[in-house]
Order: C-alpha cells, then structure tokens, then sequence
C-alpha cells in the first residue's frame, strides 16, 4: 500500500519535520506500507517560505494552495498511490480532490474529529495561529462534524517556539500546550484535545502526553493510517464514494478539458 501525505507549508520550510512525521507513522505502520510526503512546493527557497506561509491568512491567497493541492491529489493517483491524506488541519481542498479522483482522500481535521466523537463528548483543537480560527471553523462547518466542537483553543506561543521544540527546546512549547489545554478544559469543559497545526501532534507524541487532567490528548497520525488502510481496504471491496451531487460528481473529461482550455487564455473573457 503506497500513501501521500500532502501537507502544506511547514513540510518542506522546517528542517526535520518530513523526517519527524515518517518516525511517527514508522511506530504503527505495516511492513508493507510506503508512505510519501509532500508539501505544496518542494523546495525550501527563503521567497518560497515567506509567501507560503503569509498566504495562509487570506481567503484569496488560500485558494492557491488549494488548487496545488488538488493537482498534487491527482499526481498521486496517476502515479499509483492508494490512498491520499490531507496532513493539514484545515483539509485545504479535500472536497473538490475527492470529486476529481477515484482513490481516498481523508483528512486530518475530519479524521480528528471523527475519532474524538468514538473517545468523548466535546473537543477543542489546540492551535497556534489565531488568524487561522475562521478557516477551522469552516472546515468543522463543513465536515457536519461540530455538534461537538466547543471554540478552538490558542496557544500562547508561536511558530518559532515550535521550530525549536523541533530542534529539542521544547520547554515552551510545552507549557504553552498545557496551559491552552486547561483553559479548554475549564472554560469549554471539553474532554478531547485536538493538536491544531499538524506539528503540534508530531511534538506531543515524541514527548510522551496523551492525556490532561483525565481528558484525551488525541494522537492524530494512528487513526489518519488505520482510516487510510480502511478506505484502501474498501476500495479493493467495490466501495467507493459517492458519484452524485454537486461535491461529488466526476466532470466528464471532455468538459473538463474545454473549461481548462477556456482559461487558460485570459484573452477570452478580457472585456476590456
């Protein structure tokens, strides 16, 4: 079974987080499990990372991601991948990727939530970028997963106290993680912890904490591989997803090709 991980910024900007993620999956992966990641570009230029990441906290800007990702969905299909997982929190683009491939494609926000519905009855997601909230509160929207979602919880510390958590400094990181989560527990009385930022789950696992004061410190990257082998499992049964409605139907190909052909010549619809 071969897996696309696609992320999106800090997967190729921060030394040591690709190698981080495969040393995670590598605790509860299966002997014949190839997993592969993927950020939105892969190359650490200093233009690259500046643009990526500021790009985040605008809807506009967004998109472009996106669609990357959406392509990226479609590479890997080509390329024989079985199954896709979207390694960022807000699932940028899982929607539409779903509508434009055969293989799964699953999500780590919604797998998030969907695994914190079996171990509990409220969550939170503990996130770093409060800039972020409107996008992850889309995402819970969307997913008609937040009956149980309370408001995402932010920590009081930034990317930079991540990148050195990355690099073993992780005191900060660490406080900030409990300090959110008890403000969770106490003022949303939640009793599931989400890690917002995918990082945030990758740091938690390599020190040790699943739980808080008795509530679930949930590790996402077990449940997004047992899902991914699941689906693929599924896959190989006859059961796919659904072909029916606007979020779901495959364009025809040649109608496809021709809106693709349409816009790629700005000078059709110029009317200036």
């Amino acid at each position: 079974m071969r897996i696309w991980e696609q992320g999106l910024v800090a997967t190729y900007s921060l030394p040591g987080y690709k190698e981080l993620i495969l040393e995670h999956y590598a605790a509860f992966q299966r002997p014949d499990t190839e997993i592969v990641i993927h950020g939105v570009r892969d190359d650490a230029s200093p233009k690259a990372v500046g643009i990526a990441g500021k790009a985040v906290n605008f809807a506009y800007l967004h998109r472009f991601h996106e669609n990357q990702i959406i392509e990226n969905v479609r590479r890997a299909e080509r390329e024989g991948f079985d199954v896709v997982i979207i390694g960022a929190l807000q699932d940028p683009g899982i929607q539409i990727a779903r509508s434009v491939v055969d293989i799964p494609v699953i999500g780590y926000g919604e797998v998030s939530m969907l695994t914190a519905a079996s171990l509990g009855s409220r969550f939170s997601f503990v996130c770093i970028n409060p800039d972020m909230d409107p996008i992850i509160n889309g995402m819970i929207r969307d997913s008609a997963l937040g009956a149980n979602a309370t408001p995402n919880t932010f920590m009081d510390c930034g990317y930079s106290d991540l990148s050195n958590a990355v690099n073993g400094k992780h005191e900060r990181f660490l406080e900030a993680f409990i300090a959110a989560g008890r403000r969770a527990l106490r003022e949303q009385r939640v009793d599931i912890l989400l890690p917002g930022q995918t990082i945030i789950a990758e740091l938690l696992w390599k020190a040790g904490i699943r739980e808080l004061d008795g509530a679930v410190v949930l590790d996402p990257r077990l449940p997004l591989l047992r899902i991914a082998e699941m689906r693929h499992d599924m896959r190989r049964a006859g059961f796919g997803v659904s072909r029916r409605g606007f979020y779901w139907a495959r364009p025809p190909k040649e109608l496809e090709d021709g809106v693709r052909d349409f816009y790629s010549t700005p000078e059709k619809f110029d009317h200036r």
